[in-house]
């Protein structure tokens, strides 16, 4: 389906449905996706809105745990529908179910988890994990919150599970001043509990990472200052720890757009996070040179799946009467699922 054609059936959607129909974008979405869109955000954001409007039809182009989060949260009667059910999230896919509840079990070895381990949940995960966390008594948390959830945490349960992303829990285990003899990594795939590192552990981080924010290198840091020492370096929590010491601003896709946008004409920001957002902000800020932190900027390959013919054929189908890639979450999950991301929402208005 050629540009023009689903731009056509995007305007013929609006025509027909009107507010029964929204249309939402993640940041690293195609341009041409995010033009089309009535909002564009982060994943928990988005799904923010969803559950406030009135819509019937929700439309999230992002990636399928993002559209999990907004059938979770969505009011009775509205429906999630995802332009591309194989859009995955390799943070996503580092973690399930049975794998955390293997974890419960071994941990049960050299403590009680039930009385000293509460798990916090990076929103990035599946609804399953997130139903995992409720059941235990925890939250999620977005990059924005995780210091926030985690303090939360830690005045509940001497001991804290975080999950999935090891970067983003380290990084913020050291904003709290948590000495790296307190923080241990658990490896799923490589099962082996060493007793005495978990017997005195407060932080418990999973293996797990994302395969865009990993790609940045203090090394990349390293030739920006020597190359471009007029830049600043800013850089998302989910990347190494070793990059983001280096770096002179650290924060959430948010904080990056506002820090960027928000700085006088003449500003030169080395970016680091996925090239699509590095570029629109490049575009949408020509007073101000944006450019990634890496010589070889990372996409992110399950975000570019979704295309403008793929967003076309869902609303066709609503216009033929047809609902396409319903994102549904059995009521066994949603309920624990939901809960924790109440308690993230009321842990962070406090």
């Amino acid at each position: 389906m050629e540009r023009i054609v689903v731009t056509d059936v995007v305007a013929e959607a609006r025509r027909a449905l009107g507010e029964r129909l929204l249309i939402l974008a993640h940041h690293y979405q195609r341009d041409e996706i995010v033009e089309a869109a009535d909002y564009r955000g982060d994943s928990l954001e988005l799904s923010r809105r969803a559950a406030a409007s009135d819509a019937r039809w929700i439309v999230f182009c992002g990636v399928h745990f993002m559209a999990e989060t907004a059938a979770v949260l969505a009011k009775e009667g509205q429906r999630v529908l995802i332009p591309r059910e194989d859009a995955g999230c390799f943070l996503a896919h580092s973690i399930d179910y049975p794998s955390l509840m293997e974890l419960w079990r071994v941990l049960s070895d050299v403590m009680d988890p039930d009385e000293e381990v509460i798990p916090v949940a990076y929103v990035n995960t599946t609804a399953d994990v997130k139903a995992f966390v409720g059941e235990k008594g925890g939250a999620c948390c977005t990059s924005s919150s995780a210091e926030t959830v985690l303090r939360w945490a830690f005045s509940r349960r001497p001991r804290v599970l975080f999950v999935p992303d090891q970067y983003l829990g380290r990084n913020t285990a050291r904003r709290l001043g948590i000495p790296e003899e307190e923080i241990v990594v658990w490896d799923p795939r490589f099962p082996d509990l060493d007793r005495e590192r978990f017997a005195r552990a407060r932080l418990i981080l999973w293996r797990g990472t994302c395969n865009v924010h990993v790609r940045f290198l203090p090394e990349d840091v390293r030739r920006v200052r020597r190359e471009r020492p007029e830049a600043k370096v800013i850089v998302h929590p989910e990347c190494r720890p070793e990059v983001v010491e280096l770096a002179d601003e650290v924060g959430s896709t948010s904080y990056i757009i506002k820090t960027v946008t928000t700085s006088p004409p003449g500003s030169v920001w080395a970016v680091g996070t996925e090239e699509r957002l590095v570029s629109r902000l490049a575009k949408e800020n020509p007073e101000v040179e944006v450019f990634s932190l890496a010589e070889v900027p990372p996409f992110c390959s399950y975000m570019s799946l979704t295309r403008p013919e793929d967003l076309g054929a869902i609303l066709g189908g609503l216009l033929s009467g047809e609902e396409r890639n319903v994102v549904e979450v059995p009521p066994e999950i949603r309920e624990p699922a939901r809960l924790s991301l109440e308690r993230m929402l009321e842990i962070t208005s406090k």
